[in-house]
């Protein structure tokens, strides 16, 4: 089953469990818009009281906002524009406990704030450029990856292509990107895709964010009564 998810990006909990009511996953964005680390336990709980997987995206794959993340007791955290397999193992690892990777210990939410023992969140790497494709198969099957998500407006301006437009170079590198996830035995997502690249058998299909879903609903409702009325 593929699951549907969105993009956080505003920091009201009651806004986020509106949207965690509509979609399997959402995004919470620290590389794009304002969002802090402060914001993510409210933004998380909230999306969890919806039954949604809450993930976080960080402003890089080296971010120091990952502990702190990583203890707040999220479901996933995405390390955006990963372009190797080192830069792969080298997030992953720091999602996992010694001995198999570099984690600290923090009796946080995470581990039921010392309860019970913290699970490693699912690590999800984004392919958003020319050299992230071409080192796609490595990445895949780096240690502790869970997950590869095109990232296809980053990936479209890598390929010199406008962002929106589902030319051929990018279904070309989409489907180069399924290939090593396929093959390595992760999941395999789409992150703002035109309708042609967004589909066929993937994972997870990221649609669109919250700002342009709560306008749309805004535009749409104010149209809809005006020509009612007109």
């Amino acid at each position: 089953m593929t699951l549907v998810g969105t993009v956080i990006t505003l920091p009201d909990p009651v806004l986020a469990e509106l949207i965690g009511a509509a979609f399997d996953v959402a995004w919470i964005d620290l590389e794009h818009g304002a969002l802090g680390v402060d914001a993510v336990p409210a933004l998380a709980v909230a999306l969890r009281a919806a039954g949604c997987r809450a993930d976080v995206r960080l402003p890089s794959w080296s971010s120091e906002a990952l502990p702190p993340v990583a203890d707040a007791g999220v479901d996933g955290v995405v390390a955006p524009c990963v372009e190797s397999a080192d830069e792969a193992e080298a997030f992953a690892a720091r999602l996992r406990y010694p001995p198999s990777g570099t984690r600290g210990f923090g009796p946080r939410r995470a581990g039921g704030y010392g309860r019970s023992a913290a699970a490693s969140p699912r690590c999800t790497v984004q392919i958003e450029s020319v050299a992230g494709v071409e080192s796609a198969a490595a990445i895949a099957a780096a240690e502790g990856v869970d997950a590869l998500v095109v990232g296809c407006a980053d990936l479209s301006l890598s390929l010199g292509e406008r962002p929106g437009v589902d030319s051929p170079r990018l279904q070309e590198a989409v489907g180069r990107v399924r290939r090593a996830a396929r093959g390595a035995g992760v999941a395999f997502g789409i992150a703002g895709g035109a309708d042609g690249s967004a589909g066929d058998g993937a994972d997870l299909v990221l649609h669109s964010v919250d700002v342009r879903l709560y306008a749309r609903g805004a535009d749409v409702a104010a149209t809809s009564v005006r020509r009612s009325i007109a």
